[in-house]
């Protein structure tokens, strides 16, 4: 009984470190800007650089895949919220392998404990697998996982996209001040994952969130 109490206080006490050490993020103004390998625990990603217009940045991609279990190589970021409200989220990808815009285009998100986590097209709305009912997103997931894709394009881009071939883009809303967690998960291997922003829309447009210039957000 000793062992198992020392090992469980020992659990705790290292996923506590790990929080500390790696920090929350701090939304501030309604904006939310990480980096990908800004997680603790990125050993299992492969990571990389490139250079773009704006000049280096600095990425994670997956080498293996995982299509249909989602929750391998979950990377978690604590984010403290403090102006609730709807906020959209998006990021910034390549398919790093091939020449098709539909292959190795692709990853896992998920937000625990958010008010409502949807997709939304116009006024069609999707909630993730494991939460859904009639409103499922085409494709695959489960346990609140919703597959997250770029399209159109293999290059650099803040496309963010969730439900196969009918594309709706990613939306949270949150209630009340509290610390969050975004998580994602490996899918397709090759995806590269530079940095991931959440914004209140009707307060920035795109333009002026993806301006690789921003800084990441403080960490407390």
């Amino acid at each position: 009984m000793k062992t198992i109490l020392s090992k469980l206080f020992f659990f705790i006490y290292l996923i506590g470190f790990q929080a500390i050490a790696q920090g929350v993020f701090n939304e501030q103004n309604s904006l939310l800007v990480l980096e990908v390998e800004s997680a603790a625990g990125i050993e299992g990603w492969m990571r990389d650089s490139s250079s773009v217009e704006d000049g280096t940045i600095h990425f994670l991609y997956s080498n293996t895949e995982h299509f249909k279990d989602p929750g391998n190589k979950t990377l978690r970021y604590p984010v403290k919220i403090n102006n609730p409200g709807l906020y959209k989220i998006i990021w910034h990808s390549k398919v790093g392998l091939g020449t098709s815009s539909t292959d190795n285009n692709d990853t896992w998100l998920r937000i625990l404990d958010a008010a409502d986590f949807f997709g939304k097209n116009e006024e069609h709305i999707v909630k993730p697998h494991g939460k859904c009912q009639d409103d499922c997103p085409e494709g695959a997931g489960k346990d609140g996982w919703f597959k997250i894709y770029s399209n159109g394009t293999t290059d650099w881009t803040w496309r963010t996209k969730t439900s196969d071939n009918d594309p709706h883009e990613i939306y949270v809303r949150i209630n009340r001040k509290c610390t969050y967690s975004l998580e994602i998960s490996a899918r397709s291997a090759h995806h590269f994952l530079d940095r991931i922003v959440l914004y209140d829309p009707e307060k920035y447009s795109e333009e002026q969130v993806t301006n690789l210039s921003l800084p990441e957000s403080d960490r407390r």
